[in-house]
């Protein structure tokens, strides 16, 4: 008896915890579902530029309502400005630096490498003998 009670305890568990460790491991925050984005690795410089305008924006919205003097706005913006410029500068950089890879050459008509056999469909991307990739 009590051989049974723990195994349907250990099922019921199971049965609980799985839809819990499913959406977690399916629907990640950090991952698209559309597989990695191109500009993933600009997140942390876009962010902190999305900052320092927001903090920019409250800067200048408390100069139009009179809370802050022209003085007061002048020297409260100059080092948000400061770090958006060598922000910039560092996006400029990171964007200029990214490899990109050459499209490979397709040809028309093709001679599988594999099979050797002649594939005349333009847009064959595998060998329909013997399955080879086309680009390999």
């Amino acid at each position: 008896m009590d051989f049974l009670l723990y195994l349907y305890c250990l099922l019921f568990g199971i049965i609980l915890v799985t839809p819990f460790l499913v959406f977690y491991y399916r629907f990640r925050l950090d991952e698209s579902p559309f597989g990695k984005d191109e500009g993933a690795y600009l997140k942390p410089f876009t962010e902190k530029k999305n900052n320092l305008l927001d903090s920019l924006k409250d800067i200048r919205s408390d100069f139009d309502s009179g809370k802050l003097t022209e003085d007061e706005f002048q020297t409260q913006s100059l080092p948000y400005i400061e770090a958006l410029d060598s922000l910039e500068a560092e996006l400029i950089d990171k964007k200029a630096n990214v490899a990109t890879l050459p499209t490979p050459k397709i040809n028309e008509n093709w001679t599988c490498a594999n099979c050797g056999s002649f594939v005349a469909v333009p847009n064959a991307k595998f060998c329909p003998n013997c399955g080879t990739s086309r680009l390999a």
